[in-house]
């Protein structure tokens, strides 16, 4: 639970509401807000307690809810991740799907559950905090920008990219008026030209003839750890070994798949591939590319598993990546379109990188192991670190 602090603070702020950490009675009251706010449940009970009770970094939950007359009406849900800093361990909260019901909007509870996060972990680990905002999210971080420490930390652009094998796919309109109909049409006339061009981006792209690519149904943890431990990091990156692969990809909301590129025997790259469950749209992610740095052999090997998936995939609408971890000339040469290059960049929502330093210290330059974390191009992140909806 909360602290005594926090709890009082929060009380005499306003009586209406309280704010105070989750409880385990609450998870109904959290999942019903989810189902107001985004208009699901996400993935129901399995989903949560994958996510926030099985989550195996902090003892306890590290959700924040808003109460209302006994009933939840605001939350600021986070996930304990660890990272890696050169090497270094550093354990991070990632903020994900701050929610307040709309009946309860405007009465500063955004505000107050963040800085009620902020203030019980002041002094205890984690010591980062990490989130990927939409627009309308950063704008309230940015009203607490002092409280936040968000100038000591980095908030950036965080780009995706896409693979658009079926452009009828992005035709929004149900095809009842003039405008869908005509959009429709024009899409359907464009497939043929659009998979003829990303069949010869594909052979183009060339891929490296060494070693032999198998496919796992699943994520095998200790394959994947196995790869990943390959090379360290010198960049901050989630920390991929045996016990993070085995909750990261339990995912229940998504089926995942895994390629991996033997040499000799041994596995010396591999991607994994997620297809979200139950959404009318047929996206395949690449979740995560391993290992997570190398040299440009490790660009032809990705490339190599990258054509492969797409070969086997390719009758989906879109796949989809996103970061750095899968070098973006490996994904240009596949046919992907980033969404900071136009036309997707007047198309596609933007999503924000932040990180900022969690503590109770003054923090002059926010330097972890020798690295300054205030610099975005210091983070290496993917769909492993934000796939985690």
């Amino acid at each position: 639970m909360a602290d005594r602090t926090t709890r009082e603070r929060s009380r005499t702020a306003d009586d209406a509401y309280t704010i105070r950490q989750y409880d385990p009675d609450d998870r109904e009251g959290v999942l019903s807000l989810y189902e107001t706010v985004f208009g699901d449940a996400r993935g129901g009970e399995a989903w949560f307690d994958w996510k926030f009770a099985d989550n195996p970094y902090l003892p306890s939950v590290p959700i924040w809810v808003a109460e209302r007359e006994g009933r939840i009406v605001g939350a600021r849900p986070s996930l304990p991740v660890p990272l890696s800093v050169a090497g270094q361990r550093e354990l991070a909260l990632v903020q994900v799907d701050p929610m307040v019901h709309p009946d309860h909007r405007r009465q500063g509870l955004f505000t107050r559950l963040a800085a009620d996060v902020y203030d019980h972990y002041r002094s205890r680990d984690p010591s980062v905090v990490v989130g990927f905002p939409n627009e309308a999210v950063k704008r309230g971080l940015e009203k607490l920008a002092d409280e936040l420490s968000l100038d000591e930390g980095v908030v950036a652009p965080f780009t995706e990219y896409y693979r658009i094998q079926d452009p009828t796919a992005l035709v929004d309109a149900d095809g009842s008026t003039p405008l869908g109909r005509v959009a429709g049409r024009a899409a359907g006339a464009l497939r043929p030209g659009v998979r003829r061009y990303l069949a010869a981006r594909d052979h183009f792209a060339g891929a490296t003839t060494e070693g032999r690519v198998e496919r796992h149904s699943g994520a095998p943890p200790a394959l994947l750890a196995s790869v990943a431990s390959r090379r360290t990091a010198p960049d901050v990156t989630a920390v991929r070994d045996e016990p993070f692969f085995s909750w990261r990809f339990r995912n229940p909301r998504y089926d995942y798949s895994t390629y991996v590129l033997r040499r000799n025997g041994a596995p010396v790259a591999a991607l994994v591939v997620g297809e979200q469950r139950d959404v009318p749209a047929d996206v395949v992610h690449v979740s995560d590319a391993l290992p997570p740095v190398g040299d440009d052999r490790r660009d032809e090997r990705l490339s190599a598993l990258l054509g492969r998936v797409l070969a086997d995939r390719a009758d989906v609408d879109l796949v989809a990546a996103a970061g750095t971890t899968l070098p973006r000339s490996v994904l240009a040469s596949h046919g992907f379109v980033a969404t900071d290059r136009f036309p997707l960049s007047r198309l596609a929502a933007t999503y924000w990188f932040s990180a900022r330093p969690l503590t109770d210290r003054d923090v002059d330059d926010w330097v972890v192991n020798g690295h300054r974390l205030s610099d975005p191009d210091g983070w290496n992140l993917s769909f492993c670190e934000l796939e985690v909806g």
